[in-house]
């Protein structure tokens, strides 16, 4: 039942993320099917390698862990096997916002440093918010449970900083991957990487 309900919450943020951003954008939304498996295949390895990372030394630093898995926990509860499905969605949904931002933010605004204050905001209060309303509903359970109660342990207003940082740091790495001459073998291979990576934390 938890496959289905990250298929579902999957499912519900790359239509509405296309919806939303075909609004603003219309005819002016591309999808160019290799940069969306670059940056989906790029989120995922990078999302799953950060939180495996990041939440422990979070810990190491406060105390105690910012979240917590409640779906097929791996990595001691750091990550969840429906990465796979959720990170790689999300990355579709970075890509279709990317356009949107670019296009519409101002030359001042129009920076990567901007664009990871942006989103630090947006992933953790509608992406991950969401993300728990779905499973909350399916499933009766978080599908990353905070420990901070700040905002109900669906997300945490501690993870905006970390959130801000690492999608900076991604979006140079983005940027840097899209600069290559393009390869068919780079998205499937950085897919792998991530599926790799994430399941060494099930030995």
């Amino acid at each position: 039942m938890e496959v289905i309900a990250g298929i579902v919450f999957a499912t519900l943020l790359i239509l509405t993320s296309f919806a939303v951003n075909r609004r603003i954008l219309g005819a002016r939304l591309v999808i160019d099917v290799y940069r969306l498996a670059l940056t989906a295949s790029s989120v995922l390895l990078l999302a799953v390698v950060a939180e495996s990372v990041i939440n422990p030394l979070y810990a190491m630093w406060v105390g105690n862990k910012l979240w917590e898995y409640r779906a097929f926990p791996l990595h001691d509860a750091n990550v969840s096997a429906l990465a796979v499905i959720v990170w790689t969605a999300y990355g579709v949904h970075l890509y279709f916002t990317r356009q949107s931002l670019e296009q519409k933010l101002t030359p001042r605004w129009n920076s990567d440093c901007a664009k990871a204050v942006i989103i630090g905001f947006e992933a953790p209060f509608i992406f991950e918010v969401s993300g728990n309303f779905v499973f909350l509903l399916l499933m009766n359970n978080y599908y990353a449970y905070y420990l901070p109660d700040d905002v109900f342990h669906l997300t945490s207003l501690r993870v905006v900083p970390v959130y801000m940082l690492c999608i900076y740091v991604g979006l140079m790495i983005l940027r840097s991957l899209e600069r290559l001459p393009r390869s068919a073998i780079l998205p499937p291979a950085l897919f792998a990487g991530g599926i790799a990576y994430l399941f060494a934390g099930s030995v």
